[in-house]
């Protein structure tokens, strides 16, 4: 990042003398500072200057956080071909899904603006990987990406264009593919201590369209967060519903019981029918069916389907129907095996009470295993200390880690030749960290009462000189020495040589929230500084020789 000196009277936008209120909420307080702006698309912000040097930072830290621990950097187009996507089958999948941002060349060539790079890393291995001697590969890179979200809110937290800093790797076996995911946990880790944010967790998670297999979110508390997670009020377990062992909450007086049909995409690329009884007022959870079974993917059954697996129509499946068809794995969620009487549809006359599993009502008895596959929320009972109830809360996604396994080299015919001569998949992992959220949300997180407080580092520069009487020549040019000396020492300086009061002046460099402030007075001796921590708020007085020892700690 460079060292030259900014200038709040040369600022854009302007720096007004009542710039910014501490109250408001942070997307508009860094809107009214001059850190991002609007933009006439939903979800698409401009970072202007200050923005912009926040940004760089913080991307340089996530980068020397992967190369100093052995990953390399490389750049990666984000408009690619749509022949690339259809390898994996995203592209259709993407598109079904509204999430596709898509463009059409002169020539009638079909593009996307890729909202990931999967497929762009593949390939980019594909063409220059031969042995195994050519792994471990570790890349990492910080591109554009594009996501035709269908509600863009939250400022840059959940927009339809962002940064990230993403990492690949590619290894021989599932066991190296495992030791490559601790490494992009550490290095993740790294990268958010140095972008100064602590209090970030790690949690199990569902991978979703990028992952069928484990993952790991990187998560920060927050009200404004776009994510939801549950909390143990006991144990402190916490994590993505989806994936977070969980006992289901009490039964209502009347429990109804549902059953919902899946296909399960085997590891070896076949597809099994399953069915799910669970309580109606929960939810199933995909993931947790994926963990139980094995499948390489699960996704809901075609509608459409049932009348020929089960003959009966939607709405009208009961467990004694699932239990019963051919080729069809039955399974039951603790929240409805558990249950001692409920009701189930019947099809004809809206719901069949006081069933049993021991059979009734012209029902044979049915024995059934309870497991877990219902997604955890309010009142669930945590599955880790089994005495706590799971709390739901907003959390702040920051970064995430995957286990890819062979999910992209198989389809895209990615291969190697390992140590017995034969042709092999390499296994892959992967990680994102999302830059312009963790920019919104390092001010959303560190600001006080005053304003925004940028961790050492990570701010638009170190040091807010504040110059008093800054239209007195004088004043100026003890400005201009200070400032040369400090950029001398490399240390990045926003100078306030506006011709304001006092007070407005203070009040801009404490809502700008720069680690210190430094204050040059002409009541004050040439030589002598005031110095103002922004974190601690103690004020202190040295001299402009012994700045250098005062610019970074807290």
């Amino acid at each position: 990042m460079t060292t030259v000196p900014l200038y709040a009277s040369r600022l854009w936008p302007p720096v007004r003398p009542r710039t910014g209120e501490a109250t408001g909420s942070t997307i508009e307080l860094l809107q009214a500072l001059g850190f991002v702006a609007r933009t006439g698309a939903t979800g698409v912000h401009s970072l202007l200057p200050l923005g912009v040097r926040v940004h760089e930072r913080l991307a340089g830290i996530a980068r020397q956080a992967f190369e100093e621990r052995g990953a390399l950097t490389f750049a990666a187009p984000t408009l690619q071909s749509r022949e690339l996507w259809q390898e994996t089958g995203r592209w259709d999948a993407y598109r079904a899904e509204g999430a596709l941002l898509t463009v059409t060349s002169s020539s009638g060539e079909e593009m996307c603006l890729a909202p990931t790079s999967e497929e762009i890393a593949t390939a980019t291995v594909r063409d220059h990987l031969r042995s195994f001697r050519d792994l471990p590969v570790r890349l990492s890179l910080s591109t554009t990406k594009f996501r035709d979200e269908v509600s863009p809110r939250g400022g840059l937290m959940r927009g339809r264009e962002f940064t990230m800093a993403d990492a690949y790797t590619f290894d021989a076996s599932p066991e190296a593919m495992r030791e490559s995911v601790a490494f992009l946990n550490e290095a993740v880790t790294a990268a958010l201590t140095g972008m100064g944010l602590t209090g970030v967790f790690q949690a199990p998670a569902d991978g979703g369209s990028i992952s069928a297999g484990p993952s790991t979110e990187h998560l920060a508390l927050s009200g404004t967060g776009q994510s939801t997670i549950v909390v143990c009020d006991y144990c402190g377990n916490r994590g993505d519903g989806a994936v977070t062992a969980s006992q289901p909450p009490p039964a209502t007086a009347d429990p109804i019981v549902n059953v919902i049909t899946f296909t399960l995409t085997l590891p070896g690329g076949g597809t099994q029918a399953a069915t799910v009884a669970i309580r109606s007022d929960l939810q199933v959870s995909p993931r947790k069916v994926a963990a139980v079974t094995g499948a390489a993917h699960v996704r809901l059954l075609d509608a459409a389907a049932l009348p020929e697996l089960f003959g009966k129509e939607p709405g009208t499946l009961t467990p004694w129907d699932a239990a019963t068809a051919p080729d069809v794995l039955a399974l039951y969620d603790h929240s409805a095996a558990d249950l001692e009487e409920f009701s189930i549809s019947d099809g004809h006359d809206g719901l069949l009470p006081d069933i049993r599993w021991r059979g009734t009502r012209g029902l044979p008895a049915l024995r059934v295993h309870g497991a877990d596959l219902h997604h955890a929320s309010d009142n669930s009972r945590c599955g880790a200390c089994a005495q706590g109830t799971y709390r739901s809360t907003r959390a702040v996604e920051v970064a995430h880690v995957f286990e890819l396994g062979t999910q992209y080299s198989r389809p895209m015919n990615l291969t190697f030749t390992d140590h017995h001569s034969r042709t092999a998949y390499p296994w892959m992992a992967c990680s994102g960290i999302g830059i312009t959220r963790c920019l919104q949300t390092a001010a959303e997180l560190h600001r006080d009462h005053h304003g925004l407080r940028w961790k050492p580092g990570t701010g638009p520069a170190d040091l807010h000189l504040t110059v008093l009487r800054a239209d007195q020549p004088e004043m100026s040019e003890r400005a201009e020495m200070l400032t040369r000396q400090l950029v001398a020492q490399n240390v990045r300086v926003l100078v306030d040589d506006r011709p304001l009061p006092a007070g407005d002046k203070l009040r801009y460099a404490r809502l700008l929230g720069l680690p210190h402030a430094l204050v040059l007075s002409p009541e004050r001796p040439a030589d002598e500084i005031e110095v103002i921590n922004r974190w601690t708020g103690r004020t202190t007085t040295t001299a402009s020789s012994h700045i250098h020892k005062i610019a970074f700690p807290i």
